[in-house]
């Protein structure tokens, strides 16, 4: 039998401790890095994701339905019906089918018509299923409403006979002296919402509610919660700290088993509700424990490698100890080095450009900035990477409203330095009185593109420029000029859909001549006229299971199918069929879709007087 030296048995007996208290005191301390990290970015950003995720569903079945409601009000048809004491029996008849047709197309639970002249409540039945009365209770709605003169308002409620919560929007019908003459509106369950509450469950423990002002769960996760007061589940002095003041609010407990829970409140922006998600903490960093052993096991796994391999060192080379250590020290020296260096200059670079986000996104125009100029825009906005190339702009001046979408060269922090540039001569050329129309307009923006990046002749230390789409409004003339630098304008009004093409030529390249003219031109808009607007990347977008781009024949054919569409759904469907087409496939481009409206400058005022507050009983 082998007889070893004691003393090298020391040595590696030694060498062993050390490792292993090193690597334990690692693994500690980057366990407590990475729970904290792991509890701050769920707090900070995950939880925030889950609740807007489920407001926007909420609100979006809310806006959808006011728009229904709006238009019904606005009919010319049911308004001479109405205002004749519903006599006319043919106009009668259309104005019930399309209540009917509410109810039976967009899933409404009711669709109704209450007369300020008759006092005739129409159902969607085509009856009338009562006579309202200012001494009955249950009508108290109606006489409030007319006496408020909202011009929208909704009202949720939460039945115990039908264990469900409803929602009514109410729109007011006016003649033409703006006195009121109906009140029109549909109601909707959301039930369906309650399914998608469950999918948005984080664990086993969580809970999702949607709660009234008077702290009543109107929906939740779990049907056995509708209709309870939220202090039955939630203790009131946390509920005080997550009080409905228009701002998210988040909060943790402890639990009766001594763990933690994390809470969060969110406001709905189209109704009075608050929406509260609950989850505990140790769902959230259920990730952790698998880590702990994957790395309990590595850990004993090299330990043993290493425990061999200073074995057979120390049998074969001289003085191995010194020399094993030696090598480690070093070895481990290097990698913290290197390893510190590339988490700075990660997050540095990481910093940077999310810094350069926010900063393009706040050259980008905001809703308000849209609704000051008299338009209703719903865009599409996604870059290929953190930043991009793509942009919009929208710039009210004297005399109308210039509004353009934009393709920079490249992607990426390239692309978004050239949006910068773009949307400053935009800026300049704009504020000079002396431009009329587009046409013009893209001619000067070339020349000054052309010489800021010195591209006049074709020796330039650079060839960049961009696509443009390019319109002018004319609100008082309700006239629209186009001119497109290989962009073009999809125009979809009561005559069906047309195209104003773009000429071939972008803007400041090289080859494009300084003196090159745009084609421009001109046509008429009214209150039903849609306008949409896409970048290259939507178009030439490749599918998952095919070579070939999306193609701008295929985003004009569903133009065409879904031209009864409103445009903020037209837009989603768009968008809808881009991802599907797309499947798992990476995105090649920068990619923006806009679509619009002109508005009147009565409904745009009229709008900012929305809120919906008062309640009702269900009919």
């Amino acid at each position: 039998m082998k007889h070893y030296d004691k003393g090298t048995l020391k040595v590696i007996g030694f060498a062993s401790v050390v490792i292993v208290f090193s690597m334990l005191l690692i693994g500690v301390i980057t366990y407590g890095f990475t729970e904290d990290e792991l509890v701050r970015k769920w707090k900070d950003k995950d939880l925030v994701r889950i609740v807007e995720s489920m407001a926007a569903k909420v609100d979006g079945h809310i806006e959808k339905a006011k728009e229904t409601s709006l238009i019904m009000a606005m009919d010319p048809q049911l308004i001479r019906w109405v205002k004749g004491g519903e006599a006319d029996e043919a106009l009668g008849k259309d104005a019930l089918q399309k209540l009917a047709l509410l109810s039976k197309q967009f899933g409404y639970s009711n669709s109704f018509v209450v007369s300020a002249l008759t006092r005739h409540y129409w159902s969607e039945s085509g009856r009338i299923i009562d006579t309202v009365t200012p001494s009955d209770p249950d009508d108290r709605w109606f006489f409030d409403l007319i006496q408020a003169e909202k011009l929208v308002d909704v009202q949720v409620d939460y039945n115990e006979e039908r264990k469900d919560t409803f929602v009514f929007v109410n729109a007011m019908m006016k003649d033409e002296s703006e006195k009121p003459l109906a009140i029109v509106g549909v109601g909707m369950t959301l039930q369906l919402l309650s399914k998608q509450f469950q999918e948005f469950k984080y664990g086993e423990n969580s809970n999702l509610w949607l709660i009234n002002d008077s702290g009543e769960i109107v929906l939740s996760d779990r049907l056995e919660h509708f209709g309870r007061p939220i202090h039955d589940y939630v203790d009131p002095l946390l509920l005080g700290q997550l009080k409905n003041d228009g701002r998210v609010h988040v909060t943790e407990s402890e639990t009766a088993e001594g763990g933690l829970m994390d809470m969060i409140s969110y406001p709905l922006s189209s109704t009075g509700l608050q929406l509260l998600f609950r989850v505990e903490r140790k769902e959230t960093v259920s990730v952790l424990h698998n880590i702990k052993t994957n790395t309990a096991i590595v850990s004993l796994f090299t330990f043993i490698m290493i425990l061999a391999l200073f074995y057979f060192i120390s049998h074969r080379l001289a003085n191995p100890y010194k020399r094993a250590l030696q090598l480690n020290q070093e070895l481990e020296a290097k990698v913290q080095v290197r390893t510190r260096e590339l988490a700075e200059r990660n997050d540095q670079l990481t910093d940077s450009i999310d810094y350069a986000k926010r900063i393009q996104e706040s050259l980008l125009p905001q809703a308000a900035q849209w609704t000051a100029a008299g338009i209703r825009s719903h865009v599409k906005w996604q870059p290929r990477d953190t930043v991009g190339g793509d942009f919009y702009w929208v710039k009210p001046v004297s005399g109308g409203v210039w509004v353009a979408l934009g393709d920079c060269t490249g992607h990426g922090v390239p692309g978004a330095f050239m949006t910068m540039l773009a949307i400053s001569l935009l800026d300049r050329v704009a504020e000079q009185e002396e431009v009329h129309g587009p046409g013009e307009f893209l001619h000067q923006l070339n020349g000054l593109v052309k010489q800021t990046l010195h591209q006049q002749t074709g020796n330039g230390i650079t060839d960049d420029g961009f696509d443009l789409g390019l319109l002018f409004i004319d609100h008082r003339r309700s006239r629209l000029s186009f001119s497109g630098a290989k962009l073009s304008l999809y125009v979809k009004d009561a005559d069906g859909l047309r195209v104003l093409e773009g000429n071939r030529k972008s803007i400041g390249y090289r080859k494009t001549p300084e003196h090159y003219v745009y084609q421009e031109h001109e046509t008429e808009f009214g209150p039903e006229s849609s306008f949409f607007m896409a970048s290259d990347g939507f178009y030439d977008q490749r599918g998952a299971e095919t070579v070939y781009g999306f193609g701008k024949k295929r985003f004009q054919r569903l133009l065409e199918e879904r031209q009864e569409l409103p445009v903020s759904e037209l837009v989603a469907e768009l968008w809808r069929e881009l991802e599907d087409y797309m499947g798992e496939a990476a995105q090649r481009d920068d990619i923006t879709l806009l679509g619009f409206q002109i508005a009147a400058s009565d409904v745009e005022a009229s709008a900012s007087e929305r809120q919906p507050k008062l309640k009702r009983n269900i009919v």
